[in-house]
């Protein structure tokens, strides 16, 4: 993996200023991304990953969004820093994202052919005829079949699979640097999801990009990642390498949303079941913002708010119980 520094967040503060009060949707979020690799960011819904990537592109509805601080750096850029204008050339063409929920992305009064290639056309002098052959080209690279014949097709004559391959083509269509993609198989069936993530991990060979992927499973993040962040309630609670992160969590959320993925020698037909649900950001709690959820926690845990420490070369943890045992005592299923 190259070691350049894609991006680079720090201490990225977000909120919403609704009637209720100040909703905290991100809190402190630090991570880098380097070229070529896969940062995957796993947690609930709820936990703050698709108001990341929203920061990252500045596509947080302002009123009422507002980030209140932190850096963005990409390629040495401050993205915080730009104006709109800035900005716009830097979304599509330089850092791409693929939204949830592909069928609700796509524009229902356009053919397909005719959004992939305004997207080319809005990064490029281009002619609309060559647009419109590159995007039978991406429909092509993607594993679309008969493009040619299919390109004036409406979205809601595709499947669920087809449609996000359609994203996937205007996502990539202009070779970013860095493409993001938030639940890519949400909503899909088991073996679309397969299919969608091996043609992400090909793409992002082939064309040499750095990713993030944003998904609650961890499953996921095992098959597609080099690193991994898990969020919760805002904020980064672990961040190391997935094979780490796999055999050495050190927050007892890692260690619950790992008891969530299915495993061969699994002798039960249930899967660990976490108590409680993520907390409303409106009213976070205090200390460890998941003390009320969690089997370990203490006094301390419930008005301290503990840092992000490393606790070995790229592994961060941020928990009271292990900063002061170094281990977690429950190793088996989450309690």
């Amino acid at each position: 993996m190259d070691k350049t520094k894609l991006l680079e967040v720090r201490d990225l503060v977000m909120h919403y200023h609704v009637k209720e009060g100040t909703a905290r949707a991100l809190n402190g979020v630090s991570f880098d991304v380097y070229a070529g690799e896969t940062l995957g960011i796993v947690g609930e819904s709820g936990c703050g990953k698709t108001q990341t990537a929203l920061s990252i592109l500045q596509l947080i509805e302002s009123p009422p969004g507002k980030i209140e601080s932190g850096k963005i750096f990409f390629n040495n850029r401050d993205l915080l820093g730009m104006d709109e204008s800035e900005i716009r050339m830097i979304r599509g063409n330089e850092i791409s994202m693929i939204f949830q929920e592909a069928a609700s992305s796509l524009d229902p009064v356009y053919p397909i052919g005719k959004q992939i290639a305004e997207a080319i056309r809005s990064h490029g002098n281009i002619s609309r005829d060559d647009a419109t052959n590159q995007a039978v080209e991406m429909l092509r690279k993607v594993g679309f079949p008969s493009p040619e014949e299919r390109i004036n097709d409406y979205p809601h004559q595709l499947s669920g699979g087809m449609a996000q391959r359609v994203m996937i083509a205007i996502a990539v269509s202009c070779n970013p640097k860095l493409l993001i993609a938030d639940e890519p198989t949400t909503a899909l069936d088991v073996t679309t999801q397969s299919q969608v993530l091996e043609l992400l991990q090909t793409l992002k060979n082939d064309c040499g990009m750095a990713m993030i992927m944003i998904t609650h499973d961890l499953a996921v993040v095992a098959e597609t990642a080099d690193r991994a962040a898990v969020m919760y309630a805002g904020e980064i609670l672990e961040y190391a390498d997935v094979n780490t992160l796999f055999q050495n969590p050190g927050n007892p959320y890692t260690h619950g949303l790992l008891g969530f993925v299915p495993r061969l020698e699994n002798d039960t037909d249930r899967l660990a079941a976490m108590p409680g649900m993520v907390p409303n950001p409106l009213n976070l709690p205090t200390g460890c913002k998941f003390h009320n959820r969690c089997p370990l926690s203490d006094k301390k845990c419930q008005f301290e708010h503990p840092p992000i420490e490393e606790i070995e070369n790229g592994h961060f943890v941020r928990c009271w119980y292990y900063h002061k045992t170094g281990h977690l005592k429950d190793r088996g299923r989450f309690i």
